[in-house]
């Protein structure tokens, strides 16, 4: 049977692959392009999708996230297609390298991310990383095939069949 460490390590892998192929599609020259007027930016939101791996770093490095004293920052915006795919890469391997690093025990341990006395989410290592990271990312995976969508940009299949291409994993064969 498979520890928690080994299944958590094998679902950010693979989504990790599946956000990849995603930003891959991500057009430079549509980057400031929105969907309506309250949306963010086509660039802003890939390259939010692409950092967002940092806060399963902070789950496996912090013992908490206190909003109260590390407010949170808008991260840089990415210029280009090449920046924003190598970023999402180095941020991957950062995980997955930080994970390898520490044992199942240290991944089962409380973790919090609170705002002052405020908690907004408590639960253990691995729930924070899924929840904050893995489920996060996902949401945001989707409203940037929504874009590409709308740009009538082809959608790759992630999880099975796009309207556009067979699945991730058939094109890889």
């Amino acid at each position: 049977m498979m520890n928690t460490k080994t299944l958590l390590y094998q679902d950010l892998e693979r989504e990790f692959g599946l956000t990849l192929a995603l930003l891959k599609r991500i057009p430079e020259a549509h980057f400031s392009w929105k969907p309506h007027e309250k949306s963010t930016s086509l660039g802003q939101l890939a390259s939010h999708v692409a950092t967002l791996p940092r806060l399963m770093l902070v789950v496996l490095q912090e013992q908490e996230l206190d909003f109260s004293k590390t407010p949170p920052r808008a991260p840089q915006p990415i210029e280009t297609q090449e920046t924003l795919v190598n970023t999402a890469e180095q941020m991957h391997h950062q995980v997955l390298e930080g994970l390898q690093a520490v044992d199942e025990t240290y991944l089962l341990e409380p973790w919090l991310m609170r705002n002052g006395d405020t908690i907004i989410l408590k639960g253990n290592r691995v729930q924070a990383i899924r929840w904050l990271g893995l489920h996060h990312l996902i949401h945001h995976r989707a409203e940037l095939i929504v874009y590409l969508r709308l740009l009538n940009i082809s959608v790759p299949g992630l999880y099975g069949p796009s309207a556009d291409e067979p699945p991730v994993w058939m094109l890889r064969n």
